[in-house]
């Protein structure tokens, strides 16, 4: 464990994490950022890759149909050059390819920022609703009643992910994880940390 620091780039990040003290420890490689002292990550838990698949597909299905269009165009617009016809084909492919890739990148950077980061005490929630925009919130151990998993329908039994829950005694207090890859393992390991968390209380 590091030595606290006051370096403005790591406040920042402790800000961004508004559930977690700034001027906590830093931890190397942690992806929290800052962490109390004897604070440990379990597991960091992303989401699975087949719900970002549905927009890779879109963007390659409607570039292979351009591209379709394209090759055609100069059989079909006969009162035409066909070498013009296909400069502007491909031209209008490039700025399209551009736009999708653009597209993607965004969709893969938000859809990748959504995690859950367990430590030995507690629950760390991030959501990334826009590519400038992140939300956290954090479940201590003291609260969580109960870890449960989901595996709706015969696609999320095959590829092995589900939503994972986490609740309090609050029947509205939830924490929800949509695809998450081996649910069953995460919600053990969940339930395992808690264990181990109560135990060392009773311990004390």
């Amino acid at each position: 464990m590091n030595p606290p620091t006051s370096d403005s780039s790591d406040n920042k990040a402790a800000h961004q994490l508004g559930e977690i003290a700034v001027g906590d420890p830093i931890i190397m490689g942690n992806p929290l950022a800052t962490m109390e002292a004897g604070e440990e990550v379990i597991c960091e838990i992303k989401r699975h890759p087949i719900g970002i698949m549905a927009e890779y597909i879109a963007v390659g299905f409607m570039l292979l149909l351009l591209a379709i269009a394209i090759l055609v165009a100069p059989s079909v617009l006969t009162s035409s050059n066909s070498n013009q016809v296909l400069m502007v084909g491909a031209i209008t492919f490039v700025i399209a390819a551009a736009i999708g890739s653009g597209f993607l990148f965004i969709a893969s950077r938000v859809y990748w920022g959504n995690r859950w980061i367990v430590t030995n005490d507690s629950i760390t929630q991030i959501i990334q609703t826009s590519l400038f925009s992140k939300q956290s919130s954090q479940l201590s151990f003291e609260h969580l009643e109960d870890v449960t998993c989901a595996q709706n329908g015969m696609g999320a039994e095959m590829f092995h992910f589900g939503i994972l829950s986490a609740e309090t005694a609050g029947a509205v207090d939830k924490f929800t994880f949509p695809y998450c890859p081996n649910p069953t393992y995460y919600a053990k390991q969940i339930l395992m940390a808690r264990e181990r968390y109560e135990q060392s209380n009773r311990d004390k």
